[in-house]
This record gives structure tokens, C-alpha cells and sequence, in this order.
């Protein structure tokens, strides 16, 4: 397994205790199967395929993907501080494989998904392919319009602007947009959620962001240490309370989400 997959050794061991495990159903653990793909590799989990850039990141789905699923939904306040609608617009900032686009979608939102990483996309493109309420875009969000050197390492969803992450497996320059000029593009109005996990680059992101927060409702932002070991929080916190919005209560009781709402 481990000659066939881009797994360890010791990584494809875990593998098998995994789904060996999971056979007496023990800690909810559900078994999974892993084929190459052109795009990297499918993951064939309980009630859907997923198609991913490394086989390492089926440890994201160990319970399944409903359980993926519930847990995104609760990190990024879809579940509870703001559920979504019917006609609602939300914005996936660092969408990764599509998994909480997915959600938001099945919500009843219509979903704008962007990650600035052409292998994860590749995936996020046909994870997404038949979700007509999802659309998909290939950007490296800043604060401004100029080349930067993107760092790739999808194997363990961590591409970057900064530093070369453990990991990565390629660099290359690249033009950066922002993220009001991908809103224009794409037409987008009032946005009832934007959530982003942008790898430490979130402080950029809203400052080049601005027109398109003043018609957004509320955000939740993954400000872990992504930024050279250091958190954005503080940063962020200070940028989304220039633009008038409210920091809500609850950092870190899962991960290092920063929510916040128009005050």
C-alpha cells in the first residue's frame, strides 16, 4: 500500500489498523479504501468518494464523511451562530477538497469556493462538479494585485505565501488577486457567511477585502499559528472591528476560529 499510495511506511501501517479497528466499530471509526487517480487519489469513505491530492489526508475522514461533515459545520458556526438559507451567499476562502463548500451547499447557499493551490483545485473541481450552486476558482487572495511565490503542499493542506511549509513539494511565482476584485468578477452581492482558512495570509486578505465585508454579514476565520508558528487573531480582530464588526465570544474551544457579525 504505502509503494502504491504517497503514504510511510508507518503512515500506511496506520492505515490498516485504522480500518482494522473500525470493524468492531470502535470510536465511531469508519473504514475507508484509497485508489490512485489522475488527480491524485479517491478516497472511497461510507457515503461518498472524495477526491484528494495525497492519500495522508484520509485521517480527516476517520469517522466518515457525515462526521467530517458535523464537525466543519460546528468549527465554522454553520451548525449554530449562522446557519444559512435558501438565497443565502457564502464565500469557502482556502476551500480545500470542497467539504465545507459541500455543506453550505446543502444548506441551500449559493457558493463561491476559492483556493489559490492549482492541485488542490483540480480536486475541489470535481468533488464540486454536480453541485451547480458551487462555483470554483483557482486565486491566491492579498491585499493587493502583484506576484508572489505560492508554496505547495497539499499533502497536508498547508500551502502557503509564507515560508515553505514541511512538506511542500513545490514553489512557483504567481499572480495574486484580491479578494473585492474576485468578488467583482464573479458578481457577488450580500454575503450572508464568509469563511477562510488562508494558511496565515488572512489579515491580507481582508485588507484587500474591504468593499466586499462591508456587505457581509458575518465571518468565521481560522486564525491558528499558520503565519510562521504565529496566530492572525490580533490582527484580524483589529481589521474586522475597523470595518464595523462585532468579535463574538468562543476562540479556540475547538479550533482557533475568530467569528464575528455586523454590530
Amino acid at each position: 500500500m504505502g509503494a502504491v499510495l504517497d503514504l510511510t511506511a508507518k503512515q500506511a501501517l496506520h492505515l490498516r489498523v485504522h480500518n482494522f479497528v473500525a470493524r468492531f466499530g470502535v470510536d465511531r471509526l469508519k473504514r475507508l479504501s484509497i485508489t490512485p487517480d489522475r488527480d491524485g487519489f479517491v478516497l472511497h469513505l461510507d457515503q461518498r468518494d472524495v477526491v484528494v491530492p495525497s492519500a495522508l489526508l484520509w485521517r480527516s475522514y476517520r469517522r466518515g464523511w457525515e462526521a467530517r461533515q458535523d464537525r466543519l459545520k460546528r468549527e465554522f458556526g454553520l451548525a449554530h451562530q449562522f446557519p444559512v438559507s435558501k438565497g443565502d451567499t457564502v464565500i469557502d476562502i482556502g476551500a480545500n477538497m470542497g467539504d465545507f463548500s459541500i455543506a453550505a451547499a446543502m444548506a441551500g447557499a449559493r457558493v463561491f469556493s476559492f483556493d489559490g493551490d492549482p492541485d488542490v483545485v483540480a480536486c475541489l473541481n470535481r468533488n464540486t462538479a454536480e453541485i451547480d450552486a458551487i462555483t470554483t476558482d483557482c486565486a491566491i487572495l492579498w491585499k493587493e494585485e502583484t506576484e508572489l511565490t505560492f508554496y505547495s503542499a497539499p499533502g497536508r493542506a498547508d500551502s502557503s505565501v509564507f515560508l515553505a511549509p514541511k512538506g511542500a513539494t513545490k514553489a512557483f511565482c504567481a499572480q495574486a488577486t484580491t479578494l473585492d476584485a474576485l468578488a467583482e468578477k464573479h458578481g457577488i452581492g450580500a454575503v450572508k457567511l464568509l469563511k477562510m482558512d488562508a494558511e496565515g495570509a488572512e489579515p491580507e486578505v481582508l485588507i484587500g477585502g474591504k468593499a466586499t465585508l462591508a456587505r457581509t454579514a458575518a465571518v468565521a476565520i481560522d486564525t491558528g499559528p499558520e503565519r510562521l508558528g504565529e496566530e492572525t487573531r490580533e490582527d484580524c480582530v483589529r481589521i474586522l472591528t475597523e470595518y464595523g464588526f462585532e468579535i463574538l465570544p468562543g476562540y479556540g474551544e475547538r479550533r482557533k476560529i475568530t467569528m464575528a457579525k455586523r454590530g
